[in-house]
C-alpha cells in the first residue's frame, strides 16, 4: 500500500499536478466529456478566454412587489440550466477583440482610472456589446436569467456572496471596508462571490442583458428577446457610481441601445448546446 501511495504521489509530482489544481481540473467541463452540466462545473471559452459557470435551471420568484413600479408583480419564473460569466469583461478581454475585429475604442478606454486590464470594460454600447458576444461565440443573458443568478438560488435581495449589501461585498458609491475605489471601477473578482461561484453582479459595472424593457410579467416568447428589435434594453446589477438601491437583485434599470455611460458592461451566458 506505502509503495502504491508513493508511486502514485511520484506521479503527481512528475506531472508537476498539485492537489489544488487537481480539484480544479475536475470541475473543468467540455462537450467532450459526454455528459450533461452539472452545478460547480466550469468551462473556458477558447475564444477569449473567458471562464463560465453552470447555473442549474429552477424556479425562482422574479420582480419585488415591494419594489419599484417596474418591479410589479413578482411572479414565478423558470429558467433553463445556462451558462454565465464568472467576471465581467475586462478592458484586456476587449482589446483583444477589437484588435481582432478592428472595432473601435469604447468610451473612457484612455482614461487612466477606468483602462486598467483587469478592471471590467465601460463605455459599451448594446450593439458593441453584442458584436463581442458574437465574436466570443457567446451571448448576453437574458433579464430572468441575470435575476435567477443573482439571487444566488436563494431569493438574495442582494446578488452578493450573503444577501446583504456592505462595502465588504461590493463596489458602489462611496467606499469603505474592502471596498476602496472611490467612483472608479474595482479589478473584476475583488469581493466574494455569489452562492452560484459569480463575481461582481453587484455594483462595479450596469451589464447589458438581452431583453428589452417591457412590463411584468417576465414572457419569453413575447418579443422581448428579439435581438434585432431597436428600444431600450434592460440593464442589471448597479455600479459604481450608483447607489445600493439600484444594487438590488430584481431592480431594472435600462438605456436607449446607442448610449456609451460610463458605467455600462458585460457580462457572458450561453446555453450548453452553443458551447464547443
Amino acid at each position: 500500500m506505502n509503495r502504491i501511495f508513493l508511486t502514485l504521489s511520484a506521479l503527481v509530482l512528475l506531472c508537476g499536478i498539485s492537489a489544488g489544481s487537481m480539484a480544479q481540473t475536475q470541475k473543468q467541463w467540455t462537450p467532450k466529456l459526454g455528459r450533461a452540466p452539472v452545478a460547480g462545473d466550469e468551462y473556458t471559452n477558447p475564444k477569449d478566454g473567458s471562464k463560465l459557470v453552470y447555473i442549474p435551471g429552477g424556479e425562482f420568484t422574479m420582480g419585488n412587489d415591494s419594489g419599484d413600479d417596474d418591479e410589479k408583480a413578482a411572479h414565478k419564473q423558470k429558467v433553463q440550466g445556462f451558462w454565465m460569466s464568472k467576471y465581467e469583461v475586462t478592458n484586456d478581454q476587449y482589446s483583444k477583440f477589437m484588435l481582432a475585429a478592428d472595432y473601435p475604442d469604447p468610451a473612457f478606454m484612455d482614461d487612466p482610472e477606468l483602462n486598467k486590464p483587469k478592471q471590467p470594460v465601460i463605455g459599451v454600447k448594446f450593439g458593441h456589446a453584442q458584436a463581442y458576444c458574437s465574436w466570443a461565440g457567446l451571448r448576453m443573458p437574458s433579464e430572468a436569467e441575470w435575476e435567477y443568478a443573482a439571487s444566488g438560488g436563494k431569493q438574495f435581495a442582494y446578488p452578493t456572496a450573503d444577501g446583504k449589501i456592505t462595502h465588504d461585498l461590493a463596489n458602489y458609491l462611496g467606499k469603505g471596508g474592502r471596498d476602496i475605489w472611490e467612483d472608479t471601477t474595482a479589478p473584476v473578482g475583488s469581493f466574494p462571490a455569489n452562492p452560484f461561484g459569480v463575481y461582481d453582479l453587484a455594483g462595479n459595472a450596469w451589464e447589458w442583458t438581452s431583453s428589452l424593457y417591457r412590463s411584468y410579467p417576465y414572457v419569453p416568447s413575447d418579443g422581448r428577446e428579439n435581438i434585432s428589435t431597436r428600444g431600450h434594453r434592460v440593464m442589471r446589477g448597479g455600479s459604481y457610481h450608483f447607489g445600493d438601491r439600484t444594487i438590488r437583485t430584481s431592480h431594472r434599470h435600462h438605456f436607449a441601445m446607442h448610449l456609451r455611460l460610463d458605467f455600462v458592461g458585460i457580462r457572458l451566458a450561453a446555453s450548453t448546446a452553443d458551447l464547443k
